[in-house]
């Protein structure tokens, strides 16, 4: 399963790769055009979560989607979104 998202000019890109009894690890990468909202220079991306799921169903991966999009918030509350 793989998805992309745009939110507040940034850009959601996300997949789950399951693994053996029904687990799976979700990975989130967020970036942006905007280099001056970029967190890692060397990478290009603003943020990269990987994380071990319970099982590989979308509702997982939407919980990290959603906790970026809270660090996305935190961090661009002060930032003309226009």
């Amino acid at each position: 399963m793989n998805t992309t998202e745009n939110y507040r000019r940034f850009q959601i890109a996300s997949s789950l790769a399951p693994l053996p009894n029904n687990r799976a690890v979700a990975h989130v990468t967020v970036t942006t055009t905007d280099a001056a909202r970029i967190a890692d220079l060397g990478t290009d991306r603003f943020a990269h979560v990987s994380r071990w799921v319970e099982s590989p169903t979308p509702d997982q991966l939407r919980v990290i989607v959603d906790e970026c999009k809270v660090a996305i918030d935190h961090y661009a509350d002060n930032v003309d979104d226009s």
